[in-house]
């Protein structure tokens, strides 16, 4: 991925339109909580990603929450540089 990408990534969308509709949904379910209603899920079907695709964007979401969580209660060191937030536009 080029760091063009990558910045959109960390933005919540990207370049290409179908990634783009699965990182705005991602994005989304985590935003709210998993709280999406039906024009998201018709956005990201309409994008292509069928109905187990889309179960398996909401895991992705869930098991990286859960990791974060995890490792912020587990007090986990970080052995990586830290990379800087993105920032919001």
């Amino acid at each position: 991925m080029s760091p063009e990408e990558i910045a959109l990534n960390r933005k919540g969308a990207s370049a290409d339109a179908k990634a783009n509709a699965a990182v705005r949904f991602a994005a989304k379910i985590a935003e709210a909580r998993g709280h999406v209603d039906n024009d998201d899920i018709a956005a990201v079907r309409s994008a292509g990603f069928s109905d187990a695709q889309i179960v398996e964007i909401v895991a992705l979401v869930a098991e990286n929450t859960f990791t974060n969580y995890l490792n912020e209660v587990a007090k986990t060191d970080i052995d990586f540089p830290s990379v800087p937030a993105a920032d919001a536009a």
